[in-house]
């Protein structure tokens, strides 16, 4: 196939064209998508996958297009997001943010069952193959999305979602799902 610079010249102006596109686009998207995911992580997280996606129609598509197939991608997205979610049982996940760690109300008991609980789960995170350990400590502790996890550490997303479920399910089965002692 013969390289012609004039074409190289074009592909280049619609990258430049759609990254302006892409950085205009995106805060304006996260609120579209926050009205239709559960969280602000989720949006961020659906905005992120919604752009990857288009990079795809970017040469394909004139750029009249690219706004309106943008949000068509993004509800597919979303939709894909909820139903994972719901496969998942993420209803039944609780925010470590949103967890009252250090409340002044536990008993001295109490006080002691959760530092031990904490101590298990400090041990089993450390126990994870370092990947999924990687990955997990990436999600949890520095709050990144599947997206950049993937990119910081070379691997697909599908890969960050294979190491987070495999951490998840080791975790779950060596510490518990956090209502050991509790009763509803």
């Amino acid at each position: 196939m013969m390289w012609n610079q004039d074409e190289s010249c074009d592909a280049g102006v619609d990258v430049t064209r759609f990254d302006e596109f892409a950085r205009v686009q995106h805060p304006q998207l996260v609120s579209f998508l926050r009205r239709r995911t559960a969280s602000q992580q989720d949006a961020e997280d659906a905005a992120q996958e919604s752009l990857i996606r288009m990079l795809r129609y970017r040469d394909s598509e004139p750029a009249s297009a690219w706004k309106r197939l943008l949000y068509r991608v993004a509800v597919n997205v979303a939709h894909d997001q909820f139903r994972k979610a719901r496969n998942r049982q993420a209803s039944r996940h609780v925010d470590v943010d949103e967890c009252d760690v250090a409340s002044p109300s536990r008993t001295p008991e109490e006080q002691a069952v959760y530092e031990q609980q904490m101590a298990r789960l400090a041990q089993a995170i450390a126990a994870l193959p370092p990947k999924c350990q990687r990955v997990y400590l990436l999600k949890r502790i520095h709050g990144l999305s599947h997206a950049q996890i993937a990119r910081r550490c070379g691997i697909s997303v599908k890969t960050v979602d294979k190491h987070l479920a495999t951490a998840l399910a080791t975790l779950r089965r060596k510490v518990g799902n956090g209502t050991q002692g509790t009763s509803k």
